[in-house]
């Protein structure tokens, strides 16, 4: 009776558990609104964010999230490699609150194909797992040569096959009662628990065995247009890899795919940022 009433106490510890956000960003500020309101409405409460030497507007952006407690920044001018160094310093902060936080960069946007919030799928995982490994789905430039004001969710709707080979990765969402630190990457945490698919798969490192998202999914908007690609690339990588090659666009530009599933959450998206104030 006694493991029974331990089981059932983590069971319903896990469905009470609130959904938060940490990443780190260095000149996002065209792109953080609509990040920031769209994971909002599929059920993000608060996020921590690291501000990494950027030189954009983005106090002037963030501003009324900061203003409304939803959004906490945190100065992080390191060189890289320099991102998991901040994912330590948020776990070091954070181990041990009944949360769950889902490691994403800012051009990732994770939702659930069926449900209205990714919380609404999380009460449903196994409370014993410490961690969530969702993957991506990799989109291209949709044609798209130049910028554009339209949501980023809106503008590019053409990606790889399922089976390309990136959509092996994953992004962790992390129970951080269960945590234990960073890993070697940005995908994946050492987590008591283990971290586990959707479909229950163990998965050991930053790839599954097969992609899977009938529940879950981070819409990985990986190129935008081929101009916004080449700003990015000029900026390096937060985890210190090699800077990508101008090549790497090409290969995320098969449109074996019209895939406007994250769509639904258009209207409301659009509402939520006509409310903000205007940028001056």
């Amino acid at each position: 009776m006694k493991d029974r009433f331990v089981e059932s106490a983590a069971e319903e510890e896990s469905k009470n558990m609130s959904l938060a956000l940490c990443a780190i960003f260095r000149n996002e500020a065209p792109y953080l609104r609509e990040w920031v309101e769209f994971h909002r409405i599929v059920g993000v409460e608060r996020f921590y964010l690291y501000q990494n030497r950027s030189d954009d507007e983005w106090q002037a952006v963030l501003g009324p999230f900061i203003n409304e407690g939803v959004v906490e920044v945190m100065d992080w001018p390191k060189e890289p490699p320099c991102q998991m160094q901040a994912y330590q310093h948020f776990i070091d902060a954070h181990k041990g609150n009944p949360e769950w936080v889902a490691f994403l960069d800012c051009d990732e946007f994770l939702f659930s194909p069926c449900y209205e919030t990714v919380p609404q799928v999380l009460r449903q995982m196994v409370p014993q797992w410490g961690a969530v490994g969702v993957n991506w789905l990799c989109f291209g430039a949709s044609g798209q040569e130049q910028p554009a004001p339209d949501p980023v969710i809106e503008r590019f709707t053409f990606r790889r096959a399922d089976e390309f080979g990136p959509n092996l990765h994953i992004k962790s969402i992390v129970r951080m009662d269960r945590v234990i630190s960073a890993g070697s990457d940005p995908h994946q945490f050492n987590v008591h628990g283990g971290t586990c698919s959707e479909s229950g798969e163990l998965i050991r490192g930053p790839f599954t065995s097969r992609p899977c998202h009938r529940l879950l999914r981070v819409n990985h908007y990986h190129t935008k247009s081929r101009q916004e690609f080449m700003q990015r690339i000029a900026l390096g990588k937060a985890d210190g890899a090699p800077r990508r090659s101008p090549t790497e666009f090409d290969n995320y530009q098969a449109m074996e795919v019209d895939d406007r599933t994250v769509w639904r959450f258009l209207p409301a998206l659009k509402s939520r940022l006509s409310l903000l104030p205007a940028l001056i």
